[in-house]
């Protein structure tokens, strides 16, 4: 399952799965943990911010308004200090959070940059896929 969403999770699903279908390999990938932003962006982001805003300038440009329309990113963190840790999930109230819903500066986004970590994202994706393909799923364990 290659997800690309940060509040989706899988692991319930292809848990129930794969007590059905036995034989079966299920895993998830999370693309946006592939690969250490910081080697394409100068701000990492959580949403909408600079390497989702470089990913669509490369991708579907014409879906992308002027940065200028932008918001600059900032958004307001939980009060809670597990939420804001992290280690407590919650479903975000965007409308409270932020006033673009974006979490993260997009100002710096270019379609040169998506396409960098594109093509980044895809080898590493893909060179996983081969590993996959290539293992013995009986030893999967070392």
């Amino acid at each position: 399952v290659l997800n690309g969403h940060g509040g989706n999770s899988f692991k319930q699903m292809i848990r129930e799965l794969g007590a059905i279908f036995t034989e079966m390999f299920i895993c998830q990938i999370d693309f946006y943990r592939v690969l250490d932003q910081t080697r394409f962006f100068d701000n990492p982001d959580d949403h909408a911010g600079e390497m989702e805003t470089s990913v669509m300038m490369h991708v579907e440009p014409d879906l992308v308004l002027p940065l200028d329309e932008a918001g600059d990113g900032s958004a307001k963190t939980f009060a809670v200090r597990g939420l804001r840790e992290g280690w407590v999930w919650a479903e975000r109230h965007w409308r409270e959070v932020t006033e673009s819903t974006g979490v993260g500066d997009p100002s710096k986004a270019t379609a040169e940059k998506g396409a960098r970590y594109l093509d980044a994202l895809t080898s590493q994706i893909g060179s996983f896929l081969v590993d996959l393909a290539e293992a013995d799923l009986d030893a999967l364990y070392e």
